[in-house]
């Protein structure tokens, strides 16, 4: 724990973790490995989600260059990987979640401790 944190309101931590992204709010209150954990986790799952994405847009894409310049593309692809994919996408949006709220009464926690 640093000095500057003995003094911190624990909604500090809360907010930064919640609004900003999970895990900031250990690394303000000096829970380096925590915020580690929550933060790498979150990039983890964030990553899984767009690598996912990349793939199947790859897949989808039509052959012809022509379809190509079609302005409702982008749609169709979205609407179709969303699709394809909605079991993923819902365990992921899961996970995020949980991971968020987590490190939110995580940040609470630290916080509340680092005051008392």
């Amino acid at each position: 724990m640093t000095p500057q944190a003995a003094g911190r309101s624990p909604w500090r931590g809360v907010l930064l973790s919640g609004l900003v992204f999970p895990g900031l709010g250990q690394w303000t209150s000096g829970h380096r490995w925590r915020a580690l954990a929550f933060g790498g986790s979150s990039v983890g799952l964030l990553v899984a989600v767009a690598r996912r994405v990349l793939q199947e847009t790859q897949r989808l894409m039509p052959e012809d260059p022509a379809l190509i310049l079609d302005p409702a593309l982008p749609f169709r692809l979205a609407a179709q990987i969303h699709r394809d994919n909605a079991s993923f996408f819902f365990w992921a949006t899961l996970w995020i979640v949980a991971i968020w709220l987590a490190s939110m009464a995580d940040a609470w926690i630290c916080g509340r401790s680092a005051r008392a």
